[in-house]
C-alpha cells in the first residue's frame, strides 16, 4: 500500500510540474512578436543584458522566461526551426535539474541548446555529455549558428585533442563531448603539477544526452588512466596455453554469468602451471603467495569462457579492440584492465601490449555527482525511476509528444529459433512488396552477420559487398562495429523505399530515421507513408525493457505512421539466462508461435529479472565506489592544496614531525622496552640523521617526550640548512612537485588493493549485509597505512633533498 501511495503523490507532483511549465511555456509563447521586432543586434544587446544581470548576482530563474524568448526567435533565425510548447517544457525541466523523458524524433536537440544558452549566461561553462564523437560533432555543429546569434561560444572535445585544444574547448561558454572524455580530463588534470596545466574550469551544470547509455547502462563502468608495468608477454602467453586445454568440467559459469574454477579445474591448472614453474611444488592457487598468479589465471579463462569474439571486442589489423556493448561501435584506445587485455590479446594471438597500472579511475556514478546541476534526457526512463532518484537526484518527467503517437506495437514469440528467422524472412519479402523501409535490431555482430547470411542464402544481396546474387535488386546494408565508419550515410538511406537495415543496438545512437530518407522530396516521403512508414523488426527481446521500447521508437517518429514487430523465441539467449523456464506443454506442443498472454508474462519475468539483478549489481558497486570516492577525494584534494597553496614548508614540517612521532611511538613506547637498534636504524634511513639515544629512566614516557624533541630540533636544522643553501623558492618548487608524485604513486598502489580487496571480500561468502561494512573497514585501515607511508616517504625525500655545504 505504501509504495502505491508513493507512486501515486509522486505521479500527482509530475502532473503538477508539467502544469506548472506548460503555464510557463505560455508566457514565453506570448513574448514571441516583441522578439520578433528585435534586430540581430537587438537580440544579442538583450541576451548580453540578461548575461550581465546573472553574473552581477540575480538570480537565473528570474529571467528565463525572457532568455527562452530570445533563444526560440534565435533558433528560428539561424536554424528556421522554432521550438514547439513541449520543447520548451522539455527545457524548463532540464532547468530544473531533472531527467526529460522526450520520445524519438521529438526534437531533444533543440530542447537542450535552449537550456545549455540559458545556464551559459552565468558564464560558469556548461557540458553536454553524449555517447559518442559522432554526436557530440554533430550538435555542436547544427546548434552553433543558434548559439552564435546568441553571442555564446561552442566548443567540442574529441580524443584526438591536445591540451591546448581541450582548454580552448572548455573555456567556451558551452561544450560537447564524450560522457567519457569529460571523466578522464577529470582524472588527467588531478595528475597534472600545476593549475595552469588543468583543461577544465569546475563542473556547474552537465547534460546528459542519451542519458540511459551513460548513467544506466555504463554507469559502474571504470574511466581509468593507467601507467606502464614493463612487458610480461611470455608470462600471459604461458597462462593461456594451460587455461585454453581446460575441458568444460575444470569450470562452471553461475546464473550471474560469472565463470569459476571446479575442484577438478584447480587441480588440472595448478598441476599444469607447476610443470611450467609458474607454481611452486609445495604451493596452491589458494596460497595468499599465489595471489596474483590465481588473478591471471582467472582473468585467462574469462577472455576464453565469457568474452566472445565479434561481440564483446573485434581483431582489427593484429589489435584487439572493444566493442561498446551498447551501441555496437568500436572503441579505440580503451583497454580492459587488471591484465583481461592482455589476455584477450594472447587468446587471439595479437601483440601483447605493456602491463600497466591504474594511475586513477572513476564512474560515471560518481562523476556525474560531481556538477552543481545535472540534468538528462532519454527516449526511455520511467523504467529506472528510482534509480535515477536515488543515485543521481533526479527526477523523471515524461514530456508530452507533438503529435499523437500512432505506432502499432507487436509482439510474437515463437517456439524456435528456425521458426523466428522465417517469421522474420516473410516480414521481409512482404514489407520489399510495398517498399516499405525496414529496420532490423540486433543484439550483437555475430548475430547481425549470420542474419546477413541467411538473407544472402535467399537472395538478398548486401550493399558495398562482393556479390553474391547479382541479379538481386534486394540489398540491405549492416550497420555494425565494423560498418561504423558508413554511419551517418547508412541511416541518412534507412528510411528510404524499400531500404533494409540491420543495425547491432540501434538504441542510444542518438539518430531519427526519416521517412523516405534524409532529403527526401514530398512525394518519396509519401509514398514511403503510403507503405505504412518504417517498419522496426527485433530479433530478440533485450535484456532490458526499456531498450526494445528505444528500439521500437525508431519507427512513429513525430507522429509518422510506422509498426514495430519483435520476433523472439523461447530457445533465445535473454530467457535462457534470466532461468526462466516455459511451462513443459509449451517444449511439447507443435504450435508454431505462443499464445500472446503467455509469451507476454514470459518476456516480463526474464526482463524484469535481468533488471534487478542490473540494479542490484550496479548498487552493490556503487556502494563500494562511494567508500573509494571518499577515499580519492581526500587524496585529490591534498594533492590540490599542494599544488595550489603556499604553505607547502608548513605541511612538510608538520609531516616530518608526525613521522617522528610514528618512530616513537613504534621503537619506544612507554608501556614497553625501547628498541634503541630499531630507532636508530630508523632515523638513519628515515631521516638520515644520527641521534645518541640512551636508555629510559625510571619514566620513559617522559623520556620519549624528551627524545621526540630533540629529534624534530634536530631534523628541523637539517631542512633549515637546505633551504639556506639552495633558496626557498627552489626548494619549495621541488618539495612540491615531490609530493604530487609522491601522492599520484601511493594512490596508484591503494587502488590496487582496494580492487584486491573487493574481490577478496566477495568470494568470502559473507552475508550481503555485511559485505559492505566489512570493505569498509579493511578499505579505512589500508588508506591509514597509505597516508603513513605518504608521509614517512616526503620526510625521508625532503631530506634527501640538495647537497648541504661542509
Amino acid at each position: 500500500m505504501i509504495p502505491r501511495l508513493a507512486r501515486r503523490a509522486l505521479s500527482f507532483g509530475t502532473r503538477r510540474k508539467l502544469t506548472q511549465y506548460e503555464t510557463t511555456a505560455d508566457r514565453i509563447l506570448a513574448q514571441e512578436s516583441d522578439c520578433r521586432r528585435l534586430s540581430s543586434g537587438g537580440l544579442l544587446d538583450r541576451v548580453a543584458e540578461l548575461r550581465r544581470r546573472v553574473q552581477a548576482g540575480s538570480a537565473i530563474d528570474g529571467i528565463k522566461q525572457e532568455a527562452f524568448a530570445l533563444a526560440r526567435e534565435a533558433a528560428w533565425r539561424a536554424l528556421s526551426e522554432h521550438p514547439v510548447p513541449v520543447q520548451i517544457i522539455g527545457a524548463l525541466a532540464l532547468h530544473d535539474g531533472h531527467l526529460a523523458e522526450m520520445k524519438t524524433g521529438e526534437g531533444k536537440t533543440l530542447t537542450a541548446a535552449l537550456v545549455c544558452a540559458l545556464n551559459a549566461l552565468t558564464g560558469r561553462g556548461v557540458h553536454v555529455a553524449t555517447p559518442n564523437d559522432y554526436l557530440a560533432e554533430r550538435d555542436a555543429a547544427w546548434m552553433r549558428p543558434f548559439y552564435d546569434l546568441l553571442g555564446l561560444s561552442t566548443g567540442v572535445i574529441t580524443q584526438e585533442m591536445d591540451d591546448d585544444s581541450r582548454r580552448e574547448a572548455y573555456r567556451c561558454d558551452i561544450t560537447y563531448g564524450i560522457a567519457s572524455e569529460f571523466g578522464f580530463d577529470y582524472l588527467r588534470d588531478n595528475l597534472k603539477f600545476s593549475a595552469a596545466e588543468t583543461v577544465q574550469r569546475g563542473h556547474a551544470f552537465a547534460l546528459v544526452d542519451e542519458a540511459d547509455a551513460t548513467l544506466i547502462d555504463e554507469a559502474s563502468m571504470p574511466l581509468a588512466l593507467f601507467g606502464p608495468l614493463g612487458d610480461h608477454s611470455g608470462f600471459y602467453h604461458a597462462i593461456d596455453a594451460e587455461v585454453a586445454s581446460l575441458q568444460p568440467s575444470h569450470y562452471e559459469i553461475d546464473h550471474r554469468r560469472r565463470v569459476a574454477l571446479t575442484e577438478a579445474g584447480y587441480s588440472e591448472i595448478e598441476l599444469r602451471l607447476q610443470q611450467q614453474r609458474l607454481l611452486k611444488a609445495s604451493t596452491t592457487l589458494h596460497d595468499i603467495a599465489s595471489i596474483s598468479l590465481l588473478h591471471h589465471v582467472m582473468q585467462s579463462l574469462r577472455a576464453h569462457v565469457m568474452l566472445a569474439r565479434d561481440r564483446d571486442y573485434v581483431v582489427e589489423n593484429g589489435s584487439v579492440t572493444i566493442v561498446d556493448r551498447l551501441t555496437g561501435r568500436p572503441m579505440p584506445g580503451r583497454r580492459y584492465d587488471e591484465g583481461l587485455h592482455q589476455a584477450l590479446e594472447a587468446k587471439e594471438g595479437c601483440a601483447i601490449g605493456e602491463e600497466t597500472r591504474t594511475l586513477a579511475s572513476i564512474t560515471f556514478q560518481t562523476y556525474f555527482q560531481r556538477y552543481a546541476k545535472l540534468s538528462g534526457m532519454t527516449g526511455t526512463a520511467k523504467a529506472d525511476t528510482e534509480e535515477y532518484r536515488d543515485i543521481y537526484g533526479l527526477d523523471v518527467i515524461s514530456i508530452p509528444t507533438h503529435r499523437p503517437m500512432i505506432r502499432v506495437d507487436e509482439t510474437v514469440l515463437h517456439s524456435t529459433a528456425a521458426g523466428k528467422f522465417q517469421a522474420i524472412l516473410r516480414e521481409l519479402e512482404d514489407a520489399a512488396a510495398r517498399g516499405q523501409p525496414v529496420l532490423i535490431g540486433v543484439p550483437s555482430i555475430e548475430q547481425s552477420e549470420a542474419l546477413a547470411a541467411m538473407l544472402q542464402a535467399n537472395g538478398w544481396r548486401q550493399q558495398n559487398a562482393p556479390a553474391q546474387n547479382p541479379g538481386s535488386s534486394r540489398t540491405f546494408s549492416i550497420l555494425n562495429a565494423k560498418h561504423h565508419a558508413r554511419e551517418a550515410q547508412i541511416i541518412a538511406e534507412a528510411g528510404a523505399p524499400g531500404a533494409v537495415t540491420i543495425a547491432t543496438a540501434m538504441a542510444g545512437r542518438g539518430t531519427d530515421i526519416r521517412l523516405g530518407g534524409e532529403h527526401a522530396d514530398a512525394l518519396t516521403r509519401a509514398r514511403v507513408i503510403a507503405a505504412g512508414g518504417l517498419l522496426v523488426i527485433g530479433t530478440t527481446h533485450h535484456d532490458h525493457g526499456r531498450m526494445d521500447e528505444q528500439l521500437r521508437g525508431r519507427a512513429g517518429r513525430q507522429g509518422d505512421p510506422g509498426r514495430s514487430v519483435i520476433h523472439a523465441s523461447l530457445q533465445d539467449e535473454f530467457l535462457r539466462t534470466a532461468a526462466i523456464n516455459a511451462p513443459p506443454t509449451l517444449l511439447t506442443e507443435q504450435a508454431a508461435t505462443i499464445a500472446p498472454s503467455v509469451a507476454t508474462r514470459l518476456v516480463e519475468a526474464a526482463q524484469k529479472r535481468h533488471e534487478m539483478r542490473s540494479f542490484d549489481r550496479r548498487l552493490g558497486l556503487l556502494r563500494f565506489d562511494t567508500i573509494i570516492q571518499r577515499q580519492r577525494d581526500n587524496v585529490f584534494d591534498l594533492r590540490q592544496s599542494i599544488r595550489d597553496g603556499s604553505d607547502t614548508l608548513m605541511l612538510v614540517k608538520r609531516l616530518r614531525h608526525e613521522t617522528v612521532d610514528d618512530l616513537i611511538n613504534r621503537f619506544a613506547t612507554p608501556t614497553a622496552p625501547w628498541d634503541i637498534a630499531g630507532l636508530d636504524h630508523a632515523i638513519r634511513s628515515v631521516l638520515t640523521l644520527a641521534i645518541d639515544i640512551r636508555p629510559p629512566s625510571s619514566d620513559p614516557k617522559a623520556d620519549a617526550k624528551v627524545l621526540t624533541q630533540l629529534i624534530t630540533a634536530a631534523a628541523d636544522r637539517w631542512i633549515d640548512g637546505k633551504i639556506a643553501s639552495m633558496g626557498e623558492t627552489m626548494f619549495i618548487d621541488i618539495l612540491r612537485r615531490l609530493m604530487m608524485a609522491l601522492i599520484d604513486h601511493l594512490w596508484s598502489e591503494q587502488s590496487e588493493r582496494l580492487d584486491h580487496l573487493k574481490r577478496r571480500i566477495g568470494d568470502r561468502g559473507l552475508p550481503p549485509h555485511k559485505v559492505v561494512a566489512e570493505f569498509q573497514l579493511e578499505a579505512f585501515a589500508l588508506f591509514e597505512r597509505t597516508i603513513v607511508d605518504f608521509r614517512r616517504d616526503v620526510t625521508a625525500y625532503s631530506m634527501r633533498v640538495g647537497i648541504l655545504p661542509s
